[in-house]
């Protein structure tokens, strides 16, 4: 028993368990060093299976003596902890190679008690530890075996785990943040819910099987990382590089690759859902092939070469996706065309249609429907349904039709008609001609519209919408055109040489009531 002793700077080294003569095994210790001082103490290979060094707690003369094992600044280089108890212990600074921690429990580590700061624990077996809660700050632990150890709500902030094995650990809560170096680590079928990865590297690490439900790998380096049959689901991947990430068969459902990298990554069978985004994903070159995206969104997505045989987008948003190169065969919910002036039609679902280069005509029938015409001189008609056309570059003609429809004219003199409903129209770069239709619709204009007009503006019920600019209706110039007293022209500084002509329209109607800013 070496309760309370003071032990500090003291040297143990080489020495063995005693062997039971019947058995031939180590007699297993039961050494005790609860409330002892080991303050700068050398330990190496040592057998201290089975030691306690918890926190010393007593009642004498009748008050409650706690007191915790101090091993600030030990050595303990290639010793055996196996089964040993260090909950609680002061561990700072601490120096552990090549150390055998099989089962050691290390619970409840707090900022006052069981920190192990910047210590190095490289090779250490800590195979099913009880870490939970654990202050591992800075912990240089390459190649440690925390194989189903329980790290819950572990702080981890910036250490270096390189190569470490998490093969089934729990490590639901724990903040791995500040730079954590988890490259090559095998993470296979551990539980990482609601974990916190922001900015940690898992390069090439072996995350097959692993539960991210509801983790933040936020910016998280996870090239060429295996995430086979992994649960994603609401996962945050915002700005995440996952290129040549393996992540077939995995669960997607919830998951969020806003502006992620993955680049040549595999999602081949993948299942993603209503909530699953891949806003402005770079996904170029990568495998989606017989995956589930099923009403996921892919807004402004670069699905350049991208292989989407047998995909199912049904539902799907991809507006302003870029599909240059990709493979479609039995594709669901998405319809591209080729170089050539190509004559696409729709469903009665919600399609989405690519026309491509060419001089093409896409036409939507019912549903939500998407249309981008691409390059050329495109005929877009959005047929019933809340549709978004995209006429591209070239000169288009965009048809609304029944429904709230967005008309995006694109470069080019395009010619906009919104139809029933309350339509949002942009003209674009261009001179274009605009006609709302029936309902209350928005003219939209930005920087380098060009000079458009537009043709039956319903004074009272549609609005032209000048945010873009930040100015205000007393900066603008209202005024009957000269060449053509019937309509009013509309001038301003902010439009440089762009106007806005409304057709058949007397200037004096015009108020701040028509506007938007």
């Amino acid at each position: 028993m070496f309760d309370l002793a003071n032990l500090s700077g003291i040297g143990i080294t080489d020495t063995a368990p005693a062997i039971d003569p019947g058995t031939g095994q180590p007699i297993p210790t039961t050494l005790s060093f609860r409330g002892a001082n080991l303050v700068g103490a050398s330990i190496e290979d040592v057998d201290f299976s089975n030691a306690d060094f918890r926190p010393f707690d007593a009642v004498r003369n009748g008050v409650l003596v706690v007191k915790a094992t101090d091993l600030t600044g030990l050595s303990f280089p290639d010793s055996n902890f196996s089964g040993s108890k260090l909950s609680g212990a002061i561990l700072d600074n601490a120096k552990a190679e090549d150390l055998n921690l099989n089962g050691v429990n290390f619970a409840s580590y707090t900022a006052s008690n069981g920190q192990v700061f910047r210590t190095q624990l490289n090779n250490a077996n800590l195979v099913g530890a009880n870490l939970v809660g654990a202050n591992l700050t800075q912990v240089v632990a390459e190649n440690v075996f925390l194989e189903s150890a329980d790290l819950t709500n572990a702080i981890i902030i910036g250490a270096d785990l390189s190569r470490a094995n998490f093969k089934g650990a729990t490590l639901a809560g724990a903040n791995l943040t500040g730079g954590v170096q988890l490259d090559n680590a095998l993470l296979e079928i551990a539980n990482l819910t609601g974990a916190n990865l922001t900015g940690a590297n898992i390069t090439d690490g072996n995350l097959k099987g692993a539960n991210l439900t509801g983790a933040d790998l936020d910016s998280t380096n996870l090239t060429r990382a295996n995430l086979e049959t992994a649960n994603l689901n609401n996962a945050s991947l915002i700005n995440a590089d996952l290129d040549n990430a393996f992540i077939q068969k995995s669960n997607l459902d919830g998951a969020n690759f806003t502006g992620a990298s993955l680049i040549g990554a595999d999602l081949k069978e993948g299942a993603g859902d209503n909530l699953t985004n891949f806003t402005n994903a770079n996904l170029t070159g990568a495998s989606l092939e017989v995956g589930s995206f099923i009403g996921s969104n892919f807004t402004n997505a670069n699905l350049t070469n991208t292989n989407l045989v047998k995909t199912d987008f049904t539902n799907a948003t991809l507006i302003g996706a870029n599909l240059t190169g990709a493979t479609l065969v039995d594709t669901v919910g998405l319809t591209v065309g080729d170089g050539g002036n190509n004559t696409l039609n729709g469903t009665g679902g919600n399609d989405n249609i690519f026309g491509n280069a060419g001089n093409d005509t896409l036409t939507g029938v019912a549903g939500n429907d998407y249309l981008d015409g691409g390059d050329g001189a495109d005929n877009l008609n959005g047929g019933d349904g809340n549709d978004y056309l995209s006429g591209g570059n070239g000169n288009d003609k965009l048809t609304g039709e029944a429904g709230a429809d967005t008309l995006i004219g694109g470069a080019g003199a395009d010619n906009l008609t919104g139809g029933g409903g309350a339509d949002k129209l942009t003209g674009g770069a261009g001179n274009d001609i605009m006609n709302g239709g029936a309902g209350n619709d928005t003219f939209i204009f930005a920087s380098g519209f060009g000079g458009d007009r537009i043709n039956a503006f319903a004074d009272g019920a549609d609005k032209i919408d000048l945010t873009a600019f930040a100015t205000s209706f007393g900066a603008l110039t209202v005024a009957q055109s000269t060449t053509n007293p019937a309509n009013t022209i509309i001038s301003g500084s902010v439009f440089g040489t762009s106007t806005i002509t409304l057709a058949n329209f007397t200037a004096t109607n015009v108020d701040a009531t028509d506007f938007i800013f």
